[in-house]
Parts: C-alpha cells; structure tokens; sequence
C-alpha cells in the first residue's frame, strides 16, 4: 500500500495538523456525541480526508449502551464515514493513561515523578461509566483536590485544563431561541476562579471566563472584570434584559461595584458582547 492510501489514526485532543494520506481513522470513544471545536475539526477534516470509524460497543458501560446508541446513530448523519470498523479487543487502561497526559500536561508535568502513582490510584478507584474517553477524567480536579488539599496551585492548574477540554467537546446550542434585542449568557460560559497568583498557570488571582467561540471555532479565556461578574449575576435565573435595560438595572442598583455611569456600564456590555461571553440576536 503506498503512503498516500494509508489510513492516518487522529489522536484527541488534536493539534489541527492534517495527516498524510487519503484516510484518517477516528474512534468512536474520541467523537461520538461530540460539538463545539471538535466537531469542527472533524467536519473542516471531511473536506480533504474520507473517515474511517472504529466503534468499541463492547466496551461501552452497561449503564449508558442506550445513550451511546442513540448518540452513534445521530454522529452517524454528520461524520458520513466510509467504513465502520468494530473492535474486538483493546487496552482501555493503557489508552486512559495517555488522555490524562494529553488533557492534563502542565498537571502531568508539575505532579512530576508522583503523577503516575496519581494517575493509576484514579483509575483504580473510578470505574469508567462514558463512552467517550476524556470524560472519564471529569472527577480528577476533585480527586486531586483531596489528595492534596493543601496545594491551590496545582487544584487550579488541574481545573484550568478540565475546563478548556471540556469545552472542546460539549453540544453547545449557542444560536438558537434567541430573543430579538435581548441579551443572552453564551450557555458554554465557565468561570475559574483563581483565589491567589498562580505561577504555574502565570496569571494573577482574580475570576477567568472560558467560553467556546463558534465565529473563532475555539475556547476563549479572559479575565473577568468586577463589573463583568456583576452583570452577569443580574443575568442569573434566565432574566430577560436589553442592553439598554441592564444598563439601567446596573447604575440604579446601590448595592453594585464599582460604581459607574450608564456610558461606563454600556461600555462593559460590549465588550462582553466582543468577547463573545454575551449574545444579542
């Protein structure tokens, strides 16, 4: 078989560089069910490259089968693949261990010598209960957290990198039901924290939105001002304001910080409009 007919195997999450040959191999534990940045590498993907998919439905937990077939049906309807490959036998143990190098390296890096001994205490206790693979690390921040409760840095760190592989992967359904003139929260928004400077991570303490950006196709993180978070917590509960609307509700509310004119607070309204952390149709 020449090269340029071999089948390239994408290995999540993926650097975006395109693989040789005509084929490229996806697994089903990769991209079922998937939306937001991967779903758009895969699709942009299609463009030059037939998919092959292998699907692991022996593996999959007893408790979510059902969920995972519906899902692969409706995967199916996008990723168009050429063929189907079903597996019959593969090492989930040794594949978990090279996604938690790959969605944790900083984590991976700064644990050093003790992060195997953490990795594998993790899988020993946590029984995979998803399909895909990277959500089997969805408890890790926590478990990290009681195992070394007294190391912020590295709890943060941890999260830090959930969130933005998190985001990665998530069916967000940014655009739809949007109300003419109304401002909306972007539904991928995640918060993070810092509560003190973090130098592993390099940032100051303060709050961090992450939001995945469908104009950009990526996650976005910046740093959340005092009156960002203010307008956001006015937004809570799915209140239905216009720019002008929150404008008004922020500078007549006494109880807010800091204290600014409705041009200021305008002002704040579109740069979080900018930076995609609100919508407005």
């Amino acid at each position: 078989m020449s090269k340029n007919n071999e089948s390239s195997y994408l290995v999540f999450p993926w650097n975006g560089q395109i693989p040789a040959g005509e084929t490229v191999t996806l697994r089903d534990l990769d991209v079922i069910g998937v939306g937001a940045k991967r779903r758009k590498q895969i699709e942009a993907l299609q463009g030059a490259k037939q998919i092959i998919l292998q699907t692991h439905e022996a593996f999959i937990p007893d408790g979510v089968r059902s969920i995972y077939d519906d899902e692969l049906f409706r995967s199916l309807q996008w990723l168009r693949p050429l063929r189907i490959d079903k597996i019959s036998e593969f090492n989930l143990l040794d594949e978990q261990k090279k996604i938690f190098q790959r969605v944790f390296p900083k984590t991976a890096q700064t644990l050093g010598l003790a992060a195997a001994k953490v990795r594998d205490s993790y899988l020993a206790e946590m029984e995979w209960s998803s399909w895909l693979l990277q959500d089997h690390w969805r408890y890790f921040v926590g478990y990290l957290r009681q195992r070394f409760p007294q190391q912020k840095e590295l709890v943060d760190l941890a999260y830090w990198e959930w969130v933005q592989a998190w985001l990665e992967v998530q069916p967000f359904d940014l655009h739809t039901n949007l109300e003419k003139g109304i401002l909306t929260v972007n539904p991928s928004l995640q918060i993070v924290p810092l509560l003190e400077n973090n130098s592993i991570l390099g940032k100051m303490k303060g709050m961090y939105a992450f939001v995945y950006s469908e104009k950009q196709e990526q996650v976005l993180e910046k740093p959340l001002t005092a009156a960002q978070a203010l307008l956001l917590d006015l937004l809570q509960e799915d209140r239905k304001f216009s720019t002008e609307q929150l404008v008004e509700m922020a500078s007549i509310s006494e109880e807010l910080q800091p204290n600014l004119n409705k041009t200021q607070w305008a002002e704040v309204v579109t740069d979080m409009l900018n930076s995609e952390i609100l919508f407005q149709n």
